[in-house]
């Protein structure tokens, strides 16, 4: 499966937040909380490039770098702006907050989704 932007694939992820993507509780009216980890590293399996971070005051926030352009699928969860810092990070540390049964759930989902 292919997309031919991250807007495209932001579609389908949107989606396919769901409990079985996510440690903590599931916010169906808000399903884009805390499934900022989870869907950098999707975002990295469907498009390569950097997962970035930056801090937030409801704590690590993870988003992708991608041929020169930042990407942020899982801003809408917040109320307010983003204090982007753009800070490296990479997929091991976004798994500390992700598992790797959260994104096969959510490669799944995606892929039902799309």
């Amino acid at each position: 499966m292919t997309f031919s932007s991250p807007i495209d694939l932001y579609h389908a992820v949107k989606r396919s937040w769901s409990a079985d993507t996510i440690s903590d509780p599931f916010d169906p009216a808000n399903p884009c909380r805390n499934q900022c980890a989870v869907t950098a590293l999707a975002v990295q399996h469907y498009f390569s490039g950097e997962i970035v971070k930056t801090a937030t005051t409801g704590g690590t926030h993870f988003y992708n770098f991608i041929d020169g352009r930042y990407w942020d699928l899982a801003a809408d969860q917040f109320d307010e702006p983003i204090p982007y810092e753009n800070t490296g990070s990479d997929s091991a540390e976004a798994h500390q907050h992700a598992s790797k049964e959260h994104l096969a759930a959510l490669l799944r989902n995606i892929q039902t989704n799309h």
